[in-house]
C-alpha cells in the first residue's frame, strides 16, 4: 500500500482502516486529501484481501467539510471547487459502488463533504460527541459530494431538506433517532474498538453474498418492482454456485460456525 500524506492506513490483514489524517485542521478536506482518499479506496477495491472498509478521522473529528482557507487562496475558486468536486466525487463512486462493505466511525464533527463521505459508506456509527450537518449553504455553495442523493435516502426528503437548506445541526442522540447512524458509543476509544469488531464480522462473512447485498439495496431505489426482483434472482442465483454458500449450508446442518473464505 502507498503511502499518502493525509491519510493514514491500517493494513489489518483481512479489513483496512482509512484515517482521515489532518487533525490540525480537523481533517478538512482540500485537493491533496481528496486525491488520496480516491487512490486509497482504489487501491483497497482491487485488492481481495480487504474484504471490509473502515473510514473514520485523526483527533478530534472525523472530518469537518471542506477547508476554508484553500478555497479563499485559491486562483481561480471555480476551477478549484471543480477539481475538488470531481477528485472526491471518483472516490466516492469507488466506495458506493465498488468497495467491500464499508463502516463510517464518525468521531466528533461531520459536516459538508464529511458528511458526503459518512453517507457514501454502507454501516454508519458514532461516538456521543459527534455533531452532523450539510454546511454548503451556510457558506454559499449548493451540496455536493453526493449527499443530495445520499442524506434524503438515509433521514427523509424533509429532514435532508431542513438540513441542507437551514443547515439544521444534529447531535448524536438526533442521528441515532433519525437513522443517520445506527449506533452510539461514549467515547472514541469505544466507538474504534466497537467499530473494529464490526469490521471483523463483516470481513469474516460471505464477502461475495454482502457486495451483492448492497447493491441490491442501493439499487432498490431506482428500480421498480419487476426490474429489482430480476436482479434479486440473478445474484441469489450467483450467491447459490459460490464456496461461501455451500460452507453455510454445511455450517448450518452441522450447526456450526461457518468459514468463509469470500469465493
Amino acid at each position: 500500500m502507498p503511502e499518502y500524506n493525509t491519510i493514514e492506513i491500517e493494513d489489518l490483514e483481512s479489513y483496512a482502516i482509512i484515517f482521515l489524517n489532518r487533525p490540525d485542521n480537523l481533517n478538512a478536506l482540500n485537493f491533496q486529501l481528496a486525491e488520496d482518499l480516491h487512490s486509497s479506496l482504489e487501491n483497497i477495491s482491487t485488492n481481495k484481501k480487504y474484504r471490509c472498509l473502515l473510514i473514520t478521522g485523526k483527533g478530534k473529528a472525523f472530518c469537518a467539510g471542506g477547508d476554508i482557507a484553500h478555497f479563499k487562496k485559491a486562483e481561480s475558486r471555480k476551477d478549484y471547487t471543480k477539481k475538488l468536486a470531481e477528485e472526491l466525487h471518483a472516490g466516492l463512486k469507488i466506495l458506493k459502488r465498488g468497495s467491500p462493505p464499508s463502516i463510517a466511525a464518525i468521531n466528533g464533527s461531520c459536516f459538508g463533504g464529511g458528511l458526503g463521505i459518512a453517507c457514501a459508506c454502507d454501516l454508519r456509527i458514532c461516538s456521543k460527541d459527534a455533531k452532523f450537518g450539510s454546511a454548503f449553504t451556510g457558506i454559499g455553495l449548493s451540496p455536493d459530494s453526493t449527499l443530495t442523493v445520499h442524506l434524503p435516502k438515509i433521514v427523509g426528503l424533509t429532514l435532508a431538506t431542513d438540513m441542507i437548506l437551514t443547515n439544521k445541526v444534529l447531535n448524536a442522540e438526533e442521528a441515532l433517532q433519525f437513522s443517520l447512524v445506527s449506533r452510539v458509543f461514549e467515547s472514541n476509544d469505544a466507538l474504534l474498538s466497537n467499530a473494529k469488531e464490526i469490521a471483523k464480522q463483516l470481513s469474516n462473512g460471505p464477502t461475495l453474498a454482502l457486495k451483492r447485498a448492497k447493491n441490491l439495496i442501493e439499487s432498490s431505489f431506482s428500480n421498480d418492482l419487476e426490474s429489482q426482483i430480476k436482479l434479486e434472482i440473478e445474484n441469489i442465483v450467483e450467491s447459490a454456485g459460490t464456496d461461501d454458500f455451500q460452507s453455510g449450508i454445511n455450517a448450518f446442518l452441522e450447526k456450526k460456525k461457518p468459514n468463509y473464505a469470500g469465493k
